[in-house]
């Protein structure tokens, strides 16, 4: 019999919201020419990096004048903050868990594991990532709303579902925000890794559905050796 998958609901991920003092400038035609740039900007960072991109160099791909660009994203920081936001609303409307204790639990966290590798593992996300480190100390600010928009989210998401879990008595989670993020670091923690040093993200003769079954299966069930039965009395 086929297994029944759980309800999965996805999370509502807007993209980046536009600034304030343009708002009110931006219809159906603002918001294209808005993507426009975004994209055009994310293909010159990835090619030139952080330092070596430049407004012109945006602009030459999309046409027009750099006061627009200036009037949607502020700055060149502003720019690539927007960037970073908007893969992080893509990663985010992808990620899905259920809203009720379903279960199936090794079958959920299966999937959102296989969501965690498959998006961390794309070449052109560990290249905005490898940038915005090395760009972390003098733009912490950057950093901050990545990791607001991003991976505090889903730790929440996925702590809360840890939470249900728990309380139906189908999981020992008295941290569920604790198991959330080691749940999420074993999944994705050694593949992104060795894939940002040039190494092939899994472990010799491992795959990445060998990798997430070994890892949903520890996270369940860890390391401990189960307490031997001790042997009957035969007197009584």
């Amino acid at each position: 019999m086929a297994k029944v998958k759980p309800p999965e609901v996805p999370v509502d991920a807007a993209p980046p919201p536009v600034r304030p003092e343009v708002a009110k400038a931006v219809g159906v035609r603002g918001e294209r020419r808005r993507d426009a740039l975004l994209a055009a900007a994310r293909a010159v960072f990835l090619e030139a990096g952080y330092e070596g991109a430049s407004i012109e160099a945006v602009m030459r791909r999309v046409g027009g004048s750099k006061a627009s660009l200036y009037r949607y994203f502020g700055s060149k920081e502003g720019l690539f903050g927007d960037i970073i936001e908007a893969g992080c609303s893509d990663f985010m409307r992808g990620f899905k868990v259920p809203k009720q204790a379903d279960d199936n639990v090794a079958e959920t966290l299966t999937e959102i594991a296989r969501r965690f590798v498959t998006v961390f593992l794309d070449a052109e996300r560990r290249e905005l990532f490898r940038i915005m480190i090395a760009e972390m100390p003098r733009f912490p600010a950057l950093a901050q709303r990545f990791y607001e928009n991003g991976p505090a989210r889903a730790r929440k998401l996925l702590g809360d579902y840890f939470q249900r879990q728990h309380d139906a008595g189908r999981l020992h989670c008295p941290d569920p925000e604790f198991a959330a993020v080691q749940f999420i670091e074993m999944v994705k923690a050694a593949p992104q890794h060795r894939a940002m040093l040039g190494l092939t993200p899994f472990l010799p003769g491992r795959d990445l559905e060998q990798h997430i079954a070994g890892v949903v299966d520890l996270f369940l069930h860890g390391c401990a050796r189960a307490p031997a039965t001790p042997p009957k009395d035969p007197s009584r």
